[in-house]
């Protein structure tokens, strides 16, 4: 019988690495080994597996042991790259203020993996804050005055990808928006999530802009504490698998005549092209 895989903390704040995992064996088995990871992203949030060689199919199958892979495009496969290179790379090269996938959706993303295919030498960091550590954190009044609050996260197609929402005029509310509790409870720990970000959050329900402004602000200032993040600096063969409701991430530009592709498997949520077709008054299909 195999060994089970090694678990190190990779900060204090968020992550681990899983150390020795074998993925030349089929991923539904190994029983021992699945129940350890999947254990340890609930644990930790975000795993890290090193030098893997994995192609498309197995990428999928593996996380298909947390559930059914989203088919997140119109070519019905289960995974997408995120370049700004290749043919049918999304999210180009500009820069990404922290958010969490889709939370403009009643039901966000719940996990999603990457996969280093090209990394450059240099320019290629991800960062993670942990929204359930900042939000087991907050201070007593603070999280009695969020306990029942509702925060509002909007997506503006024509907005840079880098601003905060927050610090510009409120958006309209004909553009796609869900409205999620500020101390959202995790689906499946329980746990709560401290769950406002710098991309889309831009208003709290039954505040005014002012007050709900200035909260949010002061939420972002306990959130993005360096003591509830980790910087991933990418190599070819790392393999991400992260908790998209627990954690936001963000990322500098892709630098100037670099090439970088990571390739997507998601799990959970509302697969975001059958979304637009569904809400169609919005002109994004």
């Amino acid at each position: 019988m195999a060994e089970r895989p090694e678990i190190r903390p990779l900060s204090s704040g968020v992550g681990a690495e899983i150390v020795d995992f074998d993925f030349a064996r089929n991923p539904h088995e190994g029983v021992g080994e699945i129940a350890d990871w999947h254990a340890a992203l609930d644990t930790h949030q975000l795993l890290l597996f090193r030098n893997a060689s994995l192609d498309a199919e197995t990428q999928v199958a593996f996380l298909e042991t947390l559930g059914p892979a989203l088919i997140e495009n119109e070519k019905g496969r289960a995974y997408q790259f995120v370049s700004n290179t290749h043919a049918d790379g999304i999210l180009g090269d500009e820069r990404f203020a922290y958010h969490s996938d889709h939370a403009f959706m009643d039901d966000p993303i719940e996990v999603i993996s990457l996969f280093g295919l090209e990394i450059p030498e240099s320019g290629t960091q991800t960062r993670f804050v942990n929204g359930v550590r900042a939000a087991a954190a907050l201070p007593d009044e603070l999280r009695e005055r969020i306990s029942e609050l509702r925060a509002r996260h909007i997506i503006d197609p024509g907005a840079e990808s880098s601003g905060v929402a927050v610090r510009s005029p409120r958006r309209s509310d004909d553009l796609p928006h869900a409205y999620h509790p500020i101390l959202w409870r995790h689906p499946r720990t329980g746990e709560a999530i401290l769950y406002v970000a710098e991309q889309q959050t831009d208003h709290v329900e039954s505040l005014d802009d002012d007050e709900g402004r200035a909260l949010i602000e002061a939420l972002f200032e306990h959130l993005y504490q360096p003591r509830f993040s980790y910087a991933h600096e990418w190599r070819a063969g790392d393999l991400i698998i992260f908790d998209n409701l627990a954690l936001q991430h963000d990322r500098g530009a892709i630098l100037p005549g670099t090439s970088r592709t990571l390739r997507r498997v998601t799990v959970g949520g509302t697969p975001v092209y059958q979304y637009f077709r569904a809400h169609s008054k919005w002109g994004l299909d």
